[in-house]
């Protein structure tokens, strides 16, 4: 191989490396080993990459990282049985689909010279808006926001615009950063920057705001409920009295509600015996109770009962020490192709990529539960957290505080309930409640308005329990109220914006100078030149024309 071959050979493994680096930073940046600030460069290489590239080959880069995060990030499907390779193929392509339509449209849109912090971090926007709303293929996992669950400062926007605003605030420095980087638009850089640090500093203010709700106490239980446990009477058995003892123990601190997990209860609450064992536990610890169960409602027909068929329910039941009784409520949201298969009688999916699964129905609406005078509830079913608008409606309802049930034991001791776990930072802040998770395996988690982690557990898969104080939600936020708004804005303020510096400066961009990997020469040559520090050598290498 010649020296000039090597060059070009070198020329096409830099947009690569770049883009193997930003998938790197997206799964570094989320849990595990979550170095969130991470998250605020992790679009810059993937940025740099696509400069002078076709929206073609933008949309490959785009493809690459999206397809290496997406195995970074889902990993831990494989500890799912029925999950494997092939799964996790069609995972990334679907996953790695929505960052090459993001490079491929902002390739398309910097040949046409709109700025690259006018539609780097809209277009992210949007795309990350379409995948939280994809029907039943909606997957909001991993989305910027959640990498800065611990950047308390700027979490406290999305009480006004959203997860995913605050996922464009993230795209916006990542942009800025990567146009400093490219050495142009340093005007626009500076405002993006400027408008970050405001929204940092608002986000203090708020952290230093004094808690207007009442405060009360509240207990979540981490049982540590195995899978196998579940499959013989005995071990059904085990399991309800280690939860009736750590119920027991969790009311010694004098708590206001009690929570246990998702399907704690894994039988049906028809058995007249069950019913009244729970309900005694409540009378006799004074504390109020929800927790997570299966519920079957049987059709019937005539005096003889006779049954035509059934539905299940994923539920999060009442129980009152005075025996007061509340509907049940019933998971909305259910996970596709674990608890129900999506659009089974219009497509055709083979069995290996749709299993045939225990079937359970979605409740049709949400459910306050009255705990007390003025202190109302409602929870949140496993992965019903992932999904604003459940929280939104129910904190717009009247709820005062959001329990999430769920079970995470089937991923193993993974990254997967911490990432979980985000989602539920993000609806406490984006309403302004507090968030109780009650997770059987673990990390269980009390997380105050504010996103502040209040109490947790420190180890999963042990048994274990958690009680803290939190101040109730006082009635929502601007996001609780108007929902993802700044979506629909964000679009049309910068378009307006493009327009009205078109109409300024009519030649401002048309001669503007665009970043090519240079024919001949290393994109590690390149990268260095444009960082500053490789001009002269990047000056000898470039042949004559």
């Amino acid at each position: 191989m010649t020296a000039h071959q090597r060059l070009r050979v070198t020329d096409g493994i830099t947009p690569i490396a770049l883009a193997l680096l930003s998938a790197a930073l997206l799964v570094v940046s989320l849990p595990s080993p979550d170095i969130g600030w991470l998250g605020w460069g992790a679009l810059v290489p993937i940025l740099l990459a696509i400069q002078g590239l076709s929206p073609g080959r933008a949309a490959a880069l785009g493809l690459l990282t999206g397809v290496l995060a997406s195995f970074g990030m889902y990993g831990w499907l494989f500890e799912v049985p029925s999950f494997d390779l092939r799964h996790a193929v069609l995972l990334a392509l679907y996953v790695g689909a929505y960052p090459a339509i993001w490079a491929s449209a902002t390739s398309w849109a910097l040949r046409r010279d709109i700025p690259l912090l006018l539609c780097a971090p809209v277009l992210w926007l949007l795309i990350d808006y379409l995948r939280g709303h994809a029907g039943f293929l909606a997957l909001p996992w991993g989305t910027l926001a959640q990498t800065q669950h611990r950047n308390l400062a700027l979490l406290q926007t999305a009480s006004m615009i959203g997860e995913h605003g605050v996922t464009f605030l993230v795209a916006l420095g990542n942009a800025a950063l990567a146009a400093l980087c490219l050495r142009r638009e340093r005007t626009y850089a500076t405002v993006a920057m400027l408008l970050l640090v405001t929204a940092h500093a608002w986000g203090a203010t708020e952290l230093f705001s004094p808690a207007s709700g009442r405060s009360i106490r509240v207990a979540a239980l981490q049982p540590n409920i195995q899978v196998g446990d579940r499959t013989t009477e005995a071990g059904r058995e085990a399991n309800l009295a280690r939860l009736e003892r750590l119920t027991r123990e969790a009311a010694s601190a004098r708590p206001d509600l009690i929570v246990w997990p998702e399907s704690a209860i894994p039988g049906d609450l028809s058995d007249p015996a069950l019913l009244h064992r729970l309900q005694q536990l409540s009378s006799d610890t004074a504390v109020p109770l929800i927790l997570g169960a299966a519920e079957v409602e049987k059709f019937a027909t005539g005096d003889n009962l006779l049954t035509i068929g059934r539905r299940l329910f994923n539920t999060a039941h009442l129980f009152q020490p005075s025996g007061a009784t509340s509907p049940p409520y019933r998971k909305r949201m259910l996970v596709p192709f674990a608890e129900y298969v999506p659009q089974a009688d219009v497509i055709p999916w083979p069995e290996w990529l749709a299993p045939r699964v225990t079937e359970l129905t979605a409740g049709d609406s949400g459910q306050l539960f009255t705990i007390a005078p003025q202190m109302s509830v409602a929870a949140l079913i496993c992965w019903e957290n992932l999904f604003s608008h459940l929280a939104r409606e129910s904190v717009n309802g009247g709820a005062q505080l959001l329990v999430q049930l769920t079970n995470d034991v089937w991923f193993g001791p993974t990254a997967a309930p911490r990432q979980h776990n985000l989602m539920s930072v993000m609806r406490a802040v984006e309403n302004r409640v507090p968030v109780v998770i009650a997770s059987n395996a673990g990390p269980s988690q009390l997380i105050d308005g504010y996103g502040r982690v209040v109490a947790a557990t420190s180890n999963v898969f042990q048994e274990s329990a958690i009680t803290g104080a939190v101040a109730l939600g006082g009635g929502g936020t601007v996001y609780s109220k108007t929902g993802d708004w700044f979506v629909l804005f964000v679009p049309a303020g910068a378009f307006c914006t493009y327009v009205l510096l078109k109409r300024a400066h009519p030649g401002r961009y048309a001669n503007r100078p665009s970043f090519n990997w240079i024919r001949g020469v290393p994109g590690s040559l390149v990268v260095a030149s444009m960082l500053g520090r490789g001009r002269r050598v990047l000056g000898r290498a470039t042949p004559e024309r």
